[in-house]
């Protein structure tokens, strides 16, 4: 199995979504099955009302992180499922849609090391962006002070030798 630091990015997240349907069919596979009690299901549950939820640590309108952070939500609340329920149940859906635990154990990895190299990439494209719109600002500022320094007319009269900052 890949993962992020084997991988680029944009390689994670494609394997991520194209196995993304297999973990929606092992989550209704799983709330469909009789013989999980609510207990077992809740995880779940909770994380697919999570998904639809307006209310995300990371909103749905944020571009890919809002979509990883509902992926690990739904990542962990399957690992905790499978983890409430007997070995044979949970490798019958596992097998039958051809994944394991250490898959989806990878995947949490890989979604949390994805979602860390964008934020981390976004934080130092903003860091780059403020301190050249800083060093922009500074040199406008300063060439507006020097033009200033030439119009007598700003000058209080009778004090040609008086200077601005």
């Amino acid at each position: 199995m890949n993962t992020t630091s084997e991988s680029t990015l944009g390689e994670t997240l494609v394997r991520l979504l194209r196995r993304s349907p297999r973990y929606a069919r092992l989550s209704r596979r799983l709330l469909m099955d009789s013989r999980l009690t609510a207990w077992q299901k809740a995880p779940l549950v909770a994380a697919i009302g999570y998904g639809l939820s307006s209310i995300d640590l990371v909103p749905g309108i944020v571009p890919v992180l809002g979509q990883l952070d509902d992926l690990i939500v739904l990542l962990g609340a399957l690992r905790l499922t499978l983890d409430r329920i007997p070995d044979s149940v949970a490798n019958e859906h596992l097998l039958a849609i051809n994944l394991t635990k250490s898959d989806i154990d990878a995947d949490v990895t890989d979604t949390v090391r994805a979602a860390r190299r964008i934020v981390v990439g976004g934080v130092r494209g903003v860091t780059k962006v403020v301190r050249t719109g800083t060093r922009l600002s500074l040199k406008l500022a300063s060439a507006g002070i020097r033009s200033l320094r030439a119009e007598p007319w700003l000058r209080p009269a009778g004090d040609d030798a008086h200077d601005f900052a």
